[in-house]
């Protein structure tokens, strides 16, 4: 079978797309060839000393960069390889690339995001809802950094009415996480509505600290809801996960968390618009009732409703003992409707057993004489059955010629062609027609 050039390169295509050991590895080589246009597509070759592959970025990954590559850098590169169609080359699709220096560092990220996934750490059936006024909040931040500085600017801005408390806390350096876990536990037993952890922009290594696996339990364990704004944008640590809610930065956290407080006093001055209306439409409709009410002859005099209600008392108290004697009278007459009824009842009962028990004595008498009148028809059947039955003639010397299971009766029925079958008392013969002789 002959095969064409495209149907060759997308059978390429198709094994490498499917192949799960090619897709998001990590391969690290030196950039030479870089090219970023404005699209914001980047092409640059990947090599070492012994070979080389091309490579190229889509505008969203680009765009995800911390920093800016260039010919002769060593990266650490995260992709999918694949086949370019349409000049049939190699290439590796490129979705994360870092200065190789970190390299060591995302193999950790990486292999402790898989094992805390695997074990439900991120899992979305386990995060908590946030409360929608939280009005007690702490947040975790370095102390009198700017993120600090921000937090405070926008609560004070959009949610002034919340008691918030600051925690200063260790974001970066080998001592970060484990001043963040304590802090994390005495937070959660205070009660707050809800807990903020923040930092600052920061390279990916600035950030490793909230990529430590104890911190990441604590934050799971909390009963506390927890909302993290940490690093920019583009920034993924191993906390955001974990966390009931993730913020892009830590200004966004506060957003995120918080309402506005110039809706909810809009909210609360439409509430009170509606409360008074309602209240309102309450107090005419009762004043309106009481207004009929003054107007009745019986508010003027109240006895008149009392003398009114006595008579209709009395009327009650008659009709209900009449009620109650007519009541007893037809008891009376149906019990003795009853005892009548079940008398005759009796009678009929006893007349119709003596007619039953004839009528099953005259029965029985016609079903004995039928019988007997059936079973002298029967036995003179049996014999005229006998008499004409086909082993009866067979046993007179007679036999039954048969073709293709057909009972011959003349010789008009036979197919000299097919052999016949003749049947005599003690058995059957197969026979071949010769000749047919008419009478």
């Amino acid at each position: 079978m002959n095969l064409t050039v495209s149907t060759l390169v997308r059978y390429l295509k198709n094994r490498l797309d499917s192949d799960r050991y090619l897709q998001n590895i990590l391969v690290e080589g030196e950039i030479s060839n870089f090219r970023h246009y404005q699209s914001g597509y980047i092409y640059f070759t990947l090599k070492d000393n012994k070979a080389a592959i091309s490579c190229m970025m889509f505008p969203r990954d680009a765009y995800a960069l911390r920093f800016a590559p260039k010919d002769g850098d060593q990266v650490l590169v995260k992709g999918d390889v694949s086949v370019y169609e349409a000049s049939g080359q190699l290439q590796l699709y490129v979705k994360q690339m870092k200065p190789n220096g970190l390299g060591d560092l995302y193999l950790q990220y990486e292999e402790l995001k898989r094992k805390l996934a695997a074990a439900g750490f991120f899992d979305e059936s386990h995060k908590k809802e946030r409360t929608e006024f939280p009005f007690r909040i702490a947040v975790l931040v370095g102390d009198k950094s700017a993120a600090m500085s921000d937090i405070k600017t926008c609560f004070a801005r959009r949610w002034p009415v919340a008691d918030v408390d600051y925690y200063p806390v260790l974001v970066q350096g080998k001592d970060a996480a484990a001043d963040i876990v304590s802090m994390l536990l005495k937070v959660d037993q205070m009660g707050y509505d809800a807990v903020i952890l923040a930092r600052g922009g920061g390279s990916f290594e600035d950030l490793f600290a909230f990529n430590d696996e104890a911190l990441v339990k604590t934050i799971y364990h909390l009963n506390t809801f927890i909302i993290t704004g940490i690093g920019h944008e583009q920034d993924y640590t191993l906390s955001d996960f974990a966390a009931d809610l993730r913020a892009p930065t830590p200004t966004a956290a506060v957003e995120l968390l918080t309402p506005q407080i110039i809706d909810v006093f809009a909210r609360i001055a439409d509430l009170n618009m509606h409360a008074e209306s309602g209240l309102r439409a309450k107090i005419n409709d009762a004043a309106k009732r009481l207004k009929d009410l003054e107007g009745s002859p019986y508010f003027r005099e109240p006895g008149k409703l009392t003398e009114r209600s006595l008579r209709r008392l009395e009327f009650l108290e008659t009709k209900l003992y009449n009620t109650n004697k007519r009541y007893s009278l037809l008891q009376q007459d149906i019990d003795s409707r009853k005892l009548r009824m079940q008398k005759a009842l009796m009678y009929r009962i006893r007349e119709n057993s003596t007619k039953l028990d004839n009528y099953i004595y005259t029965l029985s008498s016609l079903t004995n004489q039928k019988f007997k009148n059936e079973r002298v028809r029967l036995k003179r059947l049996e014999v005229l059955l006998k008499a004409y039955s086909s082993e009866n003639i067979l046993e007179k010397g007679y036999a039954l010629v048969f073709q293709q299971e057909k009972l011959i009766k003349s010789i008009e029925d036979v197919d000299p062609k097919q052999n016949i079958r003749v049947r005599m008392k003690d058995g059957t013969l197969d026979a071949k027609i010769e000749e047919v002789l008419h009478d």
